[in-house]
């Protein structure tokens, strides 16, 4: 189950990147890689090396923006604690 998940990720990234960019070819063309082996990673039957899926996640933020608007002048989001509820009571 993990596998097929991971490879989901790695899958739907390569094809938002592919949209973004125009295409499988012009992905192909970007990463440097051939459509064959592009193929393989879109259909899960291998996965692309560390540094080719950051590249492909650098494409996508690059291409889509800051997430909900956020710019690097907004106070970033208070720490949590694995529970999901804010650390500011243990500051004191």
């Amino acid at each position: 189950m993990i596998g097929r998940v991971t490879a989901s990720v790695y899958s739907r990234a390569l094809l938002r990147a592919a949209e973004l960019v125009g295409g499988r070819d012009k992905l192909g063309r970007v990463l440097r890689v051939p459509i064959s082996e592009l193929d393989k990673w879109i259909t899960g039957e291998a996965k692309p090396s560390r540094e080719v899926f950051l590249r492909v996640v650098d494409l996508i933020l690059d291409e889509t923006g800051p997430a909900n608007g956020a710019t690097d002048a907004q106070d970033p989001t208070p720490p949590r604690d694995a529970a999901g509820g804010s650390s500011d009571h243990y500051r004191n």
